[in-house]
């Protein structure tokens, strides 16, 4: 019977493999923190969640508009169907009624569009939350991470002035930061 008898590793080797391992994981974690200031930079996930909900609000104002002045001519069509002598003339109110019952029922994509995007700002907070607890850990001690300076914006001055609209009581978002929110 032929034995393959290795000798067992010496504990300079074991002690060797585990400096080569922690190095490794070292550099993992230096890369992964320039990687995260890198993202915060480009879009801080409070400004994101500030931005989303800028687009609930928004969306929710513009379908209460949308919904008080079809309600409006919802009313002044049935005032109109029940005034009318002409068959023709109640047979299009009756149109614009359907027609707003129509409008009525497209605008619930304002609840679920904000429901949908709620979720997000609660991802993108709870995303923060775990890369701020990350970063404060591996500043050592439990010692807060240092805070990372925004990112230069590099546009054209004429680019530069397209950012949308600002949040109220905030500067505008650059469109390079809202192009980083989606991939």
């Amino acid at each position: 019977m032929i034995c393959d008898q290795h000798a067992p590793p010496s504990i300079e080797e074991h002690t060797a493999l585990l400096q080569r391992h922690l190095v490794s994981i070292s550099d993992a974690i230096v890369r992964t923190r320039q990687e995260i200031a890198e993202l915060r930079q480009e879009q801080e996930a409070g400004r994101a969640c500030d931005e989303l909900l800028a687009v609930v609000q928004g969306t929710e104002q513009a379908t209460d508009t949308i919904l008080t002045a079809s309600e409006t001519v919802d009313s002044l069509a049935r005032g109109i169907a029940r005034r009318a002598q002409d068959d023709a003339v109640r047979a299009e109110a009756a149109a614009i009624q359907a027609q707003m019952q129509t409008i009525f029922e497209a605008c619930n994509f304002q609840d679920l569009t904000g429901q949908r995007i709620s979720k997000v700002v609660r991802t993108i907070g709870f995303v923060e939350e775990r890369v701020a607890e990350m970063l404060r850990l591996w500043a050592g001690s439990g010692a807060p991470a240092t805070p990372v300076k925004p990112a230069r914006d590099r546009r054209s001055e004429e680019d530069s002035l397209l950012n949308g609209p600002a949040l109220p009581g905030a500067a505008a978002v650059s469109q390079d930061a809202v192009d980083a929110m989606f991939p």
